[in-house]
């Protein structure tokens, strides 16, 4: 179920989270009481019975990352006009600035997908999900303007190495205009848990 959210009415009562490895354990807290979709093709009948837009999935194993030219690589004027009224929406700024605004808001050239594999009751399954995490694309912007043409191999390594290595989940989401279509809106990687010692274990 969708709802619209009123930004002026936000409130936190709560302490600001740790950052880093310390930030997890308080953020894992917080997420153990949402379901987790190992099965994507669950995670889509619980959409389609209870209209649910944000899930957590966990896939068994990301097989790769696809990374694919836009066909635009700047925005039309379609876009750029339905950028503005967004703006326009909540702004803070004068119609002048918004224009700036939405001039310096760069579009990202590339799609990003990862490929997944799920087991079901019945077998294993493959899925591709598009990555529309504003983190992917903050990277993609970094490694660009540190290696220039040569962004990919360190984006990849991030991508492909250093967060497979964590405890990866994806956080899923639809828009809108297309609910049956999920996205990767958000990744979240904590640390992977460490097996228990087993000369800390006791019977009592």
């Amino acid at each position: 179920m969708s709802h619209r959210i009123f930004v002026d009415t936000i409130a936190c009562d709560a302490e600001p989270m740790k950052a880093g490895k310390r930030g997890w354990p308080a953020r894992m807290a917080l997420l153990a009481r949402q379901p987790v979709y190992t099965d994507f093709g669950a995670m889509e009948q619980t959409r389609l019975a209870q209209g649910n837009t944000l899930a957590l999935f966990k896939p068994n194993r990301i097989t790769s990352l696809e990374i694919k030219p836009t066909k635009n690589a700047d925005w039309t004027p379609d876009e750029r006009t339905k950028l503005l009224q967004m703006q326009q929406q909540n702004s803070l700024f004068d119609a002048e600035e918004d224009q700036r605004q939405v001039r310096l808001l760069e579009k990202i050239p590339f799609d990003f997908y990862y490929h997944c594999e799920y087991q079901t009751a019945d077998a294993q399954q493959s899925v591709r999900v598009k990555l529309v995490d504003w983190e992917v694309c903050a990277l993609y912007r970094n490694t660009r303007r540190q290696h220039g043409s040569r962004w990919e191999a360190p984006f990849r390594d991030k991508l492909e190495r250093d967060l497979l290595a964590k405890d990866l989940m994806l956080l899923m989401g639809t828009m809108h205009r297309f609910p049956d279509q999920w996205l990767g809106v958000s990744l979240i990687y904590p640390p992977m848990p460490q097996p228990e010692d087993p000369s800390q274990s006791t019977l009592f």
